[in-house]
């Protein structure tokens, strides 16, 4: 199946969601409006998965996957952050020099991964 082109409010709403997940994932412990931002991600996400888009793209994770890709990729976009709990604490770093989010990075000489 051909995938559709997003139109740019979806886009927009995509990258919107970007900046309030990488909001919240910068947020110092304890330095409250954490509440405020999640209320903003689910409204966000709601808006998204209710777009008028799906209805005719079709809504898949993949497609998702897509949207967020091309959010990125987009005038404005930004990576989103990662975050993991690590020893009783949250780390967050950028994707581009995290090994287990690009299995690229950090593979040794000895896992030369998939051929």
């Amino acid at each position: 199946m051909k995938s559709l082109p997003f139109p740019d409010d979806l886009i927009q709403l995509q990258q919107r969601w970007t900046r309030t997940y990488n909001l919240l994932a910068l947020r110092p412990d304890g330095s409250g409006g954490g509440a405020g931002l999640r209320r903003e991600l689910i409204r966000l996400s709601c808006r998204i998965s209710a777009h008028p888009y799906w209805r005719s793209g079709g809504y898949s994770g993949a497609r998702r996957v897509e949207l967020r890709r091309a959010a990125e990729a987009a005038s404005g976009g930004e990576r989103e952050l990662v975050v993991r709990y690590v020893d009783g604490t949250f780390a967050v770093s950028d994707p581009v020099s995290d090994p287990v989010s690009d299995p690229d990075l950090g593979r040794s000489d000895r896992d030369p991964g998939p051929a």
